[in-house]
């Protein structure tokens, strides 16, 4: 069940992510790091256990899209729904 509700709230996410990213919409990397946050965000809700974040350091480094759309995917499924990510 838990897997179930993992990936209806990513689907949503993505979903919703798809309605305004401007210049990152047709950017693959956007579309993956939005995908990152996303599982990073919807791991650590409450009963979950701790995991490290989902992430790629390569393209963390080198991808703007990708920075931008882990950022949005973590704030859009974390439980806080918008806390300050910063630098992950």
């Amino acid at each position: 069940m838990r897997l179930k509700t993992v990936a209806i709230s990513t689907l949503l996410a993505l979903s919703l992510a798809a309605c305004g990213t401007g210049k990152f919409d047709d950017d693959p990397d956007y579309a993956g790091g939005f995908s990152d946050g996303c599982a990073t965000g919807t791991a650590r809700s409450t009963g979950t256990p701790t995991s490290k974040a989902v992430r790629d350091d390569a393209l963390w480094r080198e991808s703007e899209g990708y920075r931008v759309g882990w950022k949005q995917g973590y704030a859009a499924c974390s439980p806080s729904n918008g806390g300050d990510v910063g630098g992950r």
